[in-house]
């Protein structure tokens, strides 16, 4: 079968696991005495966040690597059976440990899934009148600028030249799209003719986010300004002062947030109740865990819950 029917057929398949497991051992993929089944890619998909699942399927090359890798695996499991590698007692250590693991989390999440959440929509519009000057469309700065480098030339032949762009386009403002091709070094012009938006933001240079914040009218043209790039000269071509949200553009956002903090304080509450009271400690088991890793002196148990406790706040 070609891989592009295989991507087909698990996209299907991925979709049965959905609902019934009537098909969990169909095979996929076979090699040798080894042969990928969807059972083994609901385990795999078991690692990653629900929400993250079909766009992991949804690109092929990826669905791919994930049943080649899957094959292999199982390849060199049977190999390890094989060699009676699962009767070694630091494996059966690993597996149990990691079946253990696996419970847990998925104890918690039957929990979780458990759980009436109460509708969120009184807290959220108190949380928005509350605390409303979080709630902005932050100011919008786009400019359009020369850049004048200091490469091959030096730095006074650059200030010089990136003077007389300042001087011809304070003269002509409407001329600055020519300027950019004319002068402009900034090896991105040829995409955006110069033209960088939100240019306030911290993804900018320091220099070059404030010359452009000073600017109060469109069309206004910068002082020269020195970045690690060289010498800029800004014209502003669009400011959108910041502005408050409206409830309603923030309330799914806000419900989403307050919903999430509810479950995860019923997930530390629920944790709590495992951690009532003290548990039994035996002396010879304590004292052969530290004997055989050559531990120094341990904490008692309930330091140790304390700690894990104040490590989760």
């Amino acid at each position: 079968m070609t891989f592009k029917k295989i991507f087909s057929a698990i996209l299907v398949l991925a979709g049965l696991a959905n609902g019934a497991y009537a098909d969990d051992q169909v095979e996929i993929l076979k090699q040798g005495d080894a042969a990928v089944t969807l059972a083994d890619v609901v385990g795999f998909l078991q690692q990653m966040p629900k929400d993250r699942r079909q766009g992991f399927l949804d690109n092929q090359a990826r669905v791919q690597q994930m049943l080649i890798g899957i094959l292999r695996d199982k390849q060199l499991a049977n190999q390890a059976l094989a060699l009676k590698l699962d009767q070694d007692p630091e494996v059966q250590a690993q597996i149990a440990f990691m079946r253990n693991q696996i419970l847990s989390t998925k104890r918690i999440s039957a929990y979780e899934e458990s759980l009436k959440i109460p509708s969120m929509d009184a807290a959220a519009k108190e949380q928005y009148l509350t605390h409303k000057a979080d709630y902005v469309v932050p100011e919008a700065v786009d400019v359009q600028h020369v850049l004048i480098s200091d490469k091959g030339r030096t730095d006074a032949e650059a200030k010089a030249l990136a003077d007389k762009v300042r001087a011809d386009a304070v003269a002509n403002p409407d001329g600055f799209g020519q300027l950019v091709e004319k002068y402009s070094e900034d090896r991105s012009k040829a995409n955006n003719n110069g033209q960088i938006r939100d240019a306030t933001s911290d993804k900018v240079v320091k220099e070059f986010s404030s010359a452009a914040r000073k600017l109060k009218t469109v069309g206004e043209i910068s002082p020269v300004i020195k970045t690690a790039y060289g010498y800029h000269v800004l014209k502003l071509l669009r400011l959108s002062p910041a502005r408050p949200q409206d409830f309603d553009a923030v309330k799914d956002q806000l419900v989403a947030k307050l919903k999430e903090n509810y479950v995860a304080e019923q997930r530390k509450a629920f944790l709590a109740k495992l951690d009532q009271g003290a548990p039994s400690v035996n002396p010879q088991g304590m004292e052969a865990l530290q004997q055989r890793y050559n531990l120094g002196a341990t904490p008692t148990i309930g330091e140790a819950i304390k700690a894990a406790e104040s490590d989760s706040k």
